[in-house]
């Protein structure tokens, strides 16, 4: 695992390399073990630069080092990630007469490029962020996994392309033009993340998962596209004989993933929580890992937090070496304070907090760590799936959109909880009801953002689902829009920098593109039947560990800030809120600020997402000030 950082100057002066030295080393958290860089003038004057921060998991040697390059083609990569099949691709490379000086997958993808050019990646098993700079073709190639598990932006302003695992990097580099886009700023405000391809950054983009971006110097301007979309397989749903058949097919396909996320050449271990996802990977790694199986746990004193009981049981049944923490309220309101330090752009999923502090703990005794994400999304675990609001939808859907309106109207007039029904009343189609039951409520603070910006990217991508899958249930549509943007945006997002901050790699099985595909085609029928969540996986696991020991209510893996926001924090939310050395207060209105804060301690109105959110952003703003301010490189504070 890896942070990488690239720059191609078409016109004008570049950087200096110290410069890009410096930029480059706020990745150092990412990769601690080596750091290389790479510069290149072509003939017409262009300047390229890459550079690589590396955390060894496969062939600890040198021979891993990047930027590395081709002695084929002379192409040059640099590489985030793991591809888990490499040894296969390289065996295939190896009857086409290629040879290898390494045991690192990095070497067997620049190959894979030298011989199957943009096609490489459709190899691949795994998860990447990679750039390439084609030397024959003189272009630049980016390239983001199918899922987005590890992060790419890229900046372009016709002068200049950069491109990063974290926005810290691009932020060191002073010849770019880097101002706020209102547009995410609005977006955040409405779900506390950004959606992609919208980064923080007016001119910074995401490289959408599954997508290839392509940079021709002869002509230089950006060209974006597909190379996989999980749509097409909701597009096709298969037939099956019963569920039965599903459960054999979705087990020897994870336990596949599972086998090829064990290839580590350090200790490794899995994150295990004690619900049905994280206990399913950790039962597979049981069947397939004969030796001693590491698994780690983060408790609370407050009961209706703690899921440590159920993990503990569930590690004592398959024999693991199990390791957990208790946290104190002390140590976890000092990680609320300093959380926001990890993040490159505002982010504002409170449950970052335990996934950091679990992370550190996990890095004391393993590098590698297994995790059970993106089964809620495949096989439909959420409550979103399920609430009041969304089981009315078909029904309110029957009443003619007018009358729906006239009633919103006068909800609205009966205050800010009125405000918030008339809202989701007044829907379109199911992307927008979609949308608004899952934003905080849009107008009990209407004036928070000081700029008009209109643009909702969550209902332009439940839009571009429902063009996709017409005529499909509310449970694949939804699924499918979570897939494509809150999994990506907000559950990746944080699992990524949590773990990344303290240098240990986050491996997700579940999430294997042929998992997904598999998941994503089987009918909606048996996900739902018996109206049970995540009804197939708990199958599944119940062929492993008996129901009595995690058949119960699924708990969040939050914190308690409404509490908090009231008590312990008061004054700290108060000071930051009003100024603190951030720019808040020029997005944001300052009455509005204040009277959100002064409504949730005084326990009119729970708005503790809103101002968790205004947090994080005025954490980041001062972070990344100091950034762009900063001679030296400014330390991750992880440790």
């Amino acid at each position: 695992m890896c942070g990488i950082l690239g720059k191609v100057t078409f016109r004008g002066e570049a950087d200096d390399p110290a410069v890009f030295e410096r930029a480059l080393r706020m990745l150092d958290h990412r990769g601690p073990d080596d750091r290389g860089t790479w510069h290149h003038v072509t003939p017409d004057g262009t300047s390229i630069s890459f550079g690589q921060t590396r955390l060894s998991i496969l062939d600890l040697s040198d021979a891993g080092h990047q930027p590395m390059t081709s002695p084929r083609s002379g192409a040059v990569i640099v590489f985030n990630g793991e591809v888990y099949n490499f040894r296969e691709i390289r065996t295939r490379l190896e009857g086409k007469g290629y040879q290898f000086t390494s045991e690192c997958d990095t070497e067997v993808i620049l190959a894979a490029y030298d011989e199957w050019g943009e096609q490489f990646a459709e190899n691949f098993r795994g998860m990447f962020a990679i750039g390439i700079f084609d030397v024959r073709r003189q272009r630049l190639l980016l390239c983001r996994d199918r899922l987005g598990i590890k992060p790419l932006y890229y900046y372009w302003d016709g002068r200049q392309l950069a491109f990063a695992s974290e926005l810290t990097a691009l932020s060191a580099l002073p010849s770019l033009e880097l101002n706020v886009c209102h547009t995410a700023l609005r977006n955040y405000l409405r779900q506390g993340f950004i959606p992609g391809p919208l980064s923080i950054y007016e001119r910074v983009r995401k490289l959408s998962q599954g997508h290839l971006l392509f940079c021709d110097f002869v002509k230089p301007e950006p060209q974006v596209k597909s190379f996989w979309d999980p749509l097409d397989y909701y597009a096709q749903p298969r037939h099956f004989s019963g569920e039965e058949a599903i459960l054999d097919e979705l087990n020897d396909v994870l336990t596949q993933a599972v086998r090829y996320r064990l290839i580590s050449d350090v200790p490794l271990g899995a994150f295990l929580s004690g619900g049905i996802d994280s206990s399913l990977v950790v039962a597979l790694m049981r069947q397939i890992h004969t030796g001693p199986l590491k698994t780690f746990t983060i408790g609370f004193s407050e009961p209706e937090w703690d899921e440590a009981p159920a993990a503990r049981r569930i590690a004592e049944h398959l024999d693991t070496e199990h390791h957990e923490q208790y946290l104190s309220e002390a140590n976890v309101l000092d990680a609320v304070r300093t959380v926001g330090d990890h993040y490159d752009e505002p982010f504002a999923d409170e449950s970052n907090i335990p996934t950091l502090l679990l992370s550190k703990m996990t890095r004391q005794k393993v590098t590698v760590a297994l995790s059970g994400d993106g089964g809620d999304e495949l096989f439909w675990g959420y409550n979103h799936y399920d609430t009041r609001a969304m089981r009315w939808f078909k029904g309110l859907n029957r009443i003619p959109r007018p009358l729906r309106r006239m009633a919103a109207g006068s909800l609205k007039m009966l205050g800010p909880e009125g405000v918030r029904i008339g809202q989701l009343i007044e829907f379109e189609d199911l992307p927008m009801y979609y949308m608004r039951s899952r934003i905080w409520p849009p107008g009990l603070y209407r004036d928070l953002h000081r700029c008009e910006a209109r643009e909702d990217r969550l209902l332009a991508i439940g839009r571009q689902v429902a063009a996709r899958l017409p005529g499909r249930d509310r449970h694949l549509l939804t699924g499918a829009m979570d897939l494509h943007c809150y999994l990506v945006d907000d559950i990746l997002t944080k699992v990524d920098r949590a773990s990344m901050a303290v240098a240990l790699e986050a491996r997700v099985p579940i999430l294997d593109h042929h998992v997904v595909q598999l998941a994503a085609a089987i009918p909606s029928s048996f996900k739902t039947a018996g109206g049970e969540k995540k009804r197939l996986l708990r199958a599944l696991l119940a062929r492993y560990i008996p129901r009595s020991l995690w058949d119960r209510p699924k708990k969040g893996f939050g914190v308690p800030l409404v509490r908090w926001f009231r008590t312990s924090l008061k004054d700290w939310a108060y000071d930051e809120l009003r100024g603190g050395g951030s720019r808040l207060c020029d997005w944001l209105d300052r009455g509005c600020l204040e009277q959100m804060l002064s409504d949730h301690v005084s326990g009119r109105r729970n708005v503790s997402g809103l101002i968790w959110a205004c947090l994080q952003l005025a954490s980041w703003d001062r972070r990344l000030a100091r950034i762009r301010n900063a001679r030296e490189p400014v330390p991750s504070l992880a440790g």
